[in-house]
């Protein structure tokens, strides 16, 4: 590669890290992924498809739309080097896709009709976590020497980090949310239970018994419950 290309690489590589940054979009740094891959691998077109919560993989990011139809006849036949570096973890060449008709025989007809000539699969890997997996197409048979696949998988790697923590950090935020929702309920419910102490001359305890009784009989939270007692006229 080129000083040129190591420029593009190093501030490519940087900006694939700094994906923790307030206002992380998902969807901007995939893009950002497979237009580096064509930037400075030098493929045709390359396409990202991540896991859904069953396991099962979505196209999520294409170069284009010619890539995003590979990569959905992929799915839709269950054929193809991205499917198979999912599920083994490992990277896939499909170099010459002309010799690969018995391995994926539907996928390597449609990508040697769209003029794609050989297939790379990249896994999108954390430990023993894979989430996903980068395709890289080419126009032609010439394969990628050790440092453009070396290159390929840290590009995948970094992304896969940034995705990671980010989904990481929103599962922490939907946990302090439930959190502060459940210790917000509970000061309302001790306020509940302070006012029909006061009004009706129950103790704390009774005061409960009474908003649990109220809930379960009308079918409401307790939250509710209790909300409607601390905001009644009166109360």
């Amino acid at each position: 590669m080129t000083s040129t290309h190591d420029e593009l690489l190093f501030a490519t590589l940087i900006e694939l890290a700094d994906t923790t940054i307030t206002g992380f979009d998902l969807m901007s740094l995939a893009d950002r992924l497979v237009g580096a891959c064509v930037e400075v691998l030098g493929v045709t077109a390359a396409g990202i498809m991540l896991a859904d919560q069953d396991s099962s993989l979505r196209v999520f990011a294409s170069t284009d739309e010619e890539a995003r139809m590979l990569e959905l006849f992929e799915l839709q036949n269950n054929d193809g080097p991205c499917l198979d570096a999912f599920r083994t973890g490992r990277a896939v060449e499909g170099v010459d896709l002309s010799l690969f008709t018995a391995r994926w025989p539907r996928f390597a007809a449609a990508a040697l009709s769209a003029g794609i000539k050989t297939a790379y699969g990249v896994p999108m890997r954390l430990r023993d976590q894979t989430i996903g997996a980068l395709n890289l197409f080419l126009a032609g048979t010439e394969p990628f020497g050790f440092h453009e696949l070396e290159v390929a998988r840290v590009m995948a790697d970094m992304a896969t980090i940034g995705i990671i923590n980010h989904w990481s950090i929103r599962n922490q935020e939907v946990l302090t949310g439930q959190l502060q929702s459940a210790l917000n309920t509970r000061v309302i419910i001790e306020q509940a239970k302070g006012v029909l102490a006061e009004r009706e001359g129950l103790s704390m305890g009774e005061a409960f018994e009474y908003l649990r009784h109220t809930a379960r009989s009308s079918q409401r939270p307790i939250a509710e419950v209790a909300t409607d007692t601390v905001n009644r006229p009166g109360a």
